[in-house]
């Protein structure tokens, strides 16, 4: 039995019960039988070296200050060659889950070992084995029930927060390759999400090849931005359709020269698997319309209002009319249809685009107070309903707003997929109560 404990125990377990002091530590002694006391178990490292910094670690009579080495088993010092490593001279304690070797510091002198083996609580590992083994895609489901909405809250807030932290640091990438403009970041990332994933890099690369400076010159002309809106996607590039592309074509050809613009490949815009609604040139219409309103003042119109309900009127913007009976170029449509952007498709935009700049410009401007406002948009947005979150349908974790929904994205992105039920609140106290108490 002991054995099988050993197979399925992990190192990531180990620095979750060494941080947490989730064993038996009255008492402890090294593998040479000196007394140890844990007076701060060190900050987690999760950069090359030991496991925990800067612990403090009084052992025998004497007070040390140094770092922890967390292993399985001791031997696996020399098997990840810590012995040539310059940074583990610092290791004061090396804890293990078991004691196979001694582990020498220099000759005839060795490091003081801590064996966790039988200090930690059977049931704590075994509930974390069954959480970690599980072959349900969310290991904890069967567990939703009995967890209190306190530590469910506080799972999806901390979810939430991760996510749009992971979203600031793509904005920030951008606003560097933007040389710190706001603006052309903004431009950049409402560009690629305009895409809805299908289109996202074809959008990208558009607005890439067509700086915002350049139709800020030209956002009094509709028919200059569309012109150069579809131009730059390589949407003009034949002599003749009708009189509609011809007029757009005959204002990019000159605007090309202007500026000495170079198109996109039209092969980098996909039409597979796309409702007609979504299709590039109806897409490409609506962003030239948005742009057409506000390229010259994008950022401010969003960093001035926080209510949704205005920021959502903002997406309200038409296709020109061609588009009502066209889905591409030259091919007229026997019926009518909206050319303006659906609900869902504005929601989108503010939840995976204008919330995530905001959080990314406040946080960049210090602006901490304007944090929680943003945060709170998502609340007043719906919940999304994807493949994603409908892996949550079944547990009684909340599904009413977008909060909930971009939660549940990340909670199975970064959390379930990849089992780290020791980083989650809901895996914790699974692990820590529901583990020690059943």
């Amino acid at each position: 039995m002991p054995q099988k404990k050993l197979e399925r125990m992990t190192e990531a377990f180990l620095h979750y019960v060494w941080q947490n002091r989730l064993f038996d530590f009255l008492n402890i002694q090294t593998t040479e039988h000196d007394s140890i006391e844990i007076i701060f178990p060190g900050y987690h490292n999760t950069d090359a070296g030991p496991d925990f910094k800067q612990a403090v670690i009084r052992i025998a009579d004497m007070k040390w200050a140094g770092d922890v080495e967390i292993h399985i088993k001791s031997s696996d010092w020399y098997r990840h060659k810590h012995q040539t490593d310059e940074k583990y001279k610092s290791v004061i304690l090396h804890v293990v889950y078991e004691n196979d070797v001694d582990v020498e510091r220099m000759q005839g002198e060795y490091y003081p070992t801590l064996e966790l083996k039988d200090r930690i609580p059977p049931k704590m590992l075994v509930q974390y084995q069954r959480l970690v083994d599980s072959l349900e895609i969310i290991s904890c489901e069967s567990y939703l029930p009995v967890i209190d909405e306190l530590t469910i809250q506080s799972q999806m807030s901390s979810a939430v927060m991760d996510r749009l932290l992971r979203k600031q640091e793509g904005v920030l990438r951008v606003l560097s390759q933007c040389q710190y403009d706001w603006n052309e970041t903004l431009y950049r990332q409402l560009a690629a999400n305009f895409g809805f994933k299908t289109n996202a890099g074809a959008f990208e690369l558009l607005s890439k090849s067509l700086p915002l400076k350049i139709l800020s010159k030209h956002s009094d002309s509709s028919l200059q931005i569309n012109a150069l809106v579809f131009g730059q996607a390589g949407m003009l590039e034949a002599p003749h359709i009708d009189a509609y592309y011809d007029c757009l074509k005959y204002e990019y050809d000159y605007l090309r020269y202007k500026y000495q613009l170079v198109p996109i490949g039209v092969h980098h815009w996909n039409l597979l698997r796309l409702r007609p609604p979504n299709f590039p040139c109806v897409r490409l219409a609506q962003f030239a319309s948005l742009l057409h309103r506000f390229s010259s003042e994008l950022l401010s119109e969003f960093v001035n209002h926080s209510s949704v309900e205005y920021l959502s009127g903002v997406f309200s913007v038409e296709a020109d009319d061609y588009w009502k009976t066209h889905y591409h170029f030259g091919k007229e449509t026997m019926l009518t249809h909206s050319v303006s952007l659906g609900t869902t498709a504005v929601n989108l935009l503010l939840i995976n685009t204008v919330i995530p700049v905001l959080f990314a410009f406040h946080r960049f401007s210090g602006n901490e107070h304007y944090l929680e406002e943003t945060v709170q948009m998502l609340e007043q947005l719906p919940f999304e309903d994807n493949k994603l979150t409908r892996v949550y349908k079944t547990t009684p974790i909340p599904r009413k707003t977008a909060f909930d929904s971009q939660s549940l994205i990340e909670m199975f992105e970064h959390y379930c997929k990849e089992k780290r039920c020791l980083d989650c609140s809901i895996g914790e106290y699974i692990i820590k109560l529901i583990g020690t108490t059943s």
